[in-house]
């Protein structure tokens, strides 16, 4: 999907004549992490503070800890409500919820049931053919969000064994994402970021850490709108590029695993799964039905997910995938795929 085609549903948020004031408020918001007291963004400091990132304080907020493009560190409130107890208004709509009613196994363990998704006829009251159609390259979206080979059931039960495999849950996979968002939002929030050049980049953090990793990341916005295929209210307004680079010890294992692949093959391998394309749809599609998009260039990888955010090690990626990363990584979910007809082995 061209990146005109994908449109952030937020308005940018530049606070003016009361930007002074809103800082003078919230700057010195403390909260406490195990017995240490700590100011929050958009308070930021010289040193790392010394605790985990994510993590969460004694009130039950969740914080990330990142890096502002002057070198200071901020401590940044990414709280990601329940949105299994309750429907949630997120960006101005109620869409951070569970379709409980088309995928009640969803719902109940994070999870599809193989049962509960042979037996699916409609979502949201569309019918899977109206779905199928306008989610194919070139009908809503230029490059769809599924490829014209696969079909929304055939690509919901090919992550779900994905994330099956990857001993994951698809709440376990969205929150990195949402958390991600939420410090895309403070950034807008506090009018901190600045405009980078003519590619509308909205550009504070260099980068944030999570679960020891620095993950770097940059969000393009454009000026149209795109449109869901589930007619869920999800609509799409950012382009974001997320990656983070594989350490010494990642790229020897991955290379050792995959001697026989070409320089070529192996590069495009340690590329798919340490680099992801992005929107702000696909942590709610992520969440409401355990949908990544299929495989086209907004497709959102649950391994790269679990490989970045460090969620799973390389070791355990290649253990659920033994030899065949590749095929995890890029098979499309047809009908005829061996993917798509490989029986859980759990």
């Amino acid at each position: 999907m061209n990146m005109s085609a994908r449109i952030f549903m937020v308005v940018l948020i530049t606070i003016a004549g009361c930007h002074n004031h809103l800082h003078s408020q919230e700057a010195q918001k403390q909260v406490e992490i195990k017995g240490q007291v700590e100011i929050i963004y958009p308070h930021t400091m010289e040193w790392q503070p010394a605790i985990q990132s994510p993590v969460v304080a004694n009130d039950g907020s969740e914080l990330i800890c990142a890096l502002t493009q002057d070198h200071r560190f901020a401590l940044v409130p990414v709280t990601v409500k329940d949105w299994n107890s309750e429907v949630v208004n997120y960006f101005g709509a109620n869409i951070l919820a569970v379709d409980r009613e088309d995928f009640p196994s969803l719902a109940k363990t994070g999870l599809h049931a193989e049962n509960d998704l042979s037996r699916v006829k409609t979502i949201n009251a569309r019918t899977l053919d109206e779905i199928n159609e306008q989610a194919r390259p070139g009908r809503l979206s230029s490059s769809g969000f599924i490829a014209e080979d696969e079909d929304v059931i055939s690509v919901l039960r090919g992550d779900d064994r994905l994330v099956r495999k990857l001993g994951l849950t698809h709440p376990q996979l969205a929150k990195p994402l949402l958390h991600l968002w939420n410090l895309i939002l403070q950034e807008q929030k506090h009018a901190q970021g600045i405009w980078k050049g003519r590619a509308h980049a909205w550009v504070h953090f260099d980068h944030f850490i999570y679960n020891g990793k620095k993950l770097f990341y940059e969000v393009h916005f454009t000026k149209g709108g795109q449109k869901s295929p589930f007619q869920d209210g999800i609509e799409g307004a950012a382009h974001l590029s997320l990656w983070r680079e594989m350490s010494a010890s990642e790229t020897e294992f991955l290379e050792d695993c995959y001697r026989s692949y070409s320089q070529e093959k192996l590069i495009e391998l340690k590329h798919a799964l340490s680099n992801l394309t992005s929107g702000e749809m696909e942590p709610f599609y992520i969440v409401r039905y355990g949908f990544y998009e299929g495989h086209t260039s907004w497709r959102t990888n649950p391994l790269t997910i679990a490989f970045i955010f460090g969620l799973r090690s390389i070791k355990e990626i290649e253990a659920a995938f033994p030899g065949k990363l590749d095929d995890a990584m890029n098979a499309h979910f047809t009908n005829g795929s061996a993917l798509a007809k490989e029986r859980s082995t759990r």
